[in-house]
């Protein structure tokens, strides 16, 4: 867990977070609060993957917090299995067998904590954001060259002036843009963003 806290900070020295893009490619989750009502519909129209990702309170914290949680968890539960087992037997099993236990007490641990430090951390507070909240916003073509068909990597900052990494092509199929260009983003199809060239100075 510490190497992974030690690569996300080195990667956002270099300007790049691993964790913020994989975070933007995921696919479309519910409202995390969709899980809670009577019928839960809104958790329906997403597909498997996104409720998956849902029921696991991905959208309440942001994705590193969840990933510490769940491998803190999943080792935890790893050695109480392995404790029991040892108490019941007199020597512990094998771990691919004590892991099938402790992989569902390490996703029941995340969902249920996760949904309790999100109240805790209303998700205003956190680095989760709506990918819609994007639109409208200025981006910087960090690395790459961006093509309709063919995008490359852009930094943007949302309304709470945080920094999200995405991936971003022309809406001009006969545009492109090369790094250190600045854009505004003005629609979205699933993780891929267009934007258009800069009409004018944004304002400081």
């Amino acid at each position: 867990m510490l190497a992974i806290g030690v690569l996300e900070v080195v990667s956002l020295l270099v300007g790049f977070s691993p964790f913020g893009s994989i975070e933007d490619a995921l696919p479309d989750v519910p409202d995390p609060d969709a899980f809670d009502a009577p019928d839960a519909s809104g958790a329906a129209d997403v597909g498997a993957v996104g409720q998956v990702l849902g029921w696991l309170s991905v959208g309440r914290l942001p994705l590193l917090m969840l990933l510490v949680i769940f491998l803190t968890t999943f080792g935890l539960s790893g050695w109480i299995v392995q404790w029991v087992a040892g108490s019941a037997s007199g020597a512990p099993i094998s771990p691919w067998l004590a892991a099938i236990p402790a992989l569902f007490g390490g996703a029941f641990a995340t969902r249920h904590l996760g949904r309790l430090l999100g109240r805790i951390f209303p998700r205003d507070h956190t680095e989760v954001a709506s990918q819609k909240e994007l639109i409208g916003s200025y981006a910087t073509i960090i690395r790459g060259e961006a093509r309709q068909g063919q995008p490359a990597e852009a930094k943007t900052t949302d309304l709470r002036g945080r920094s999200h990494y995405i991936l971003l092509e022309p809406d001009d199929p006969a545009m492109s843009y090369g790094a250190g260009d600045r854009v505004f983003i003005v629609g979205q199809d699933k993780n891929i963003y267009r934007a258009v060239t800069r009409l004018s100075k944004p304002q400081e």
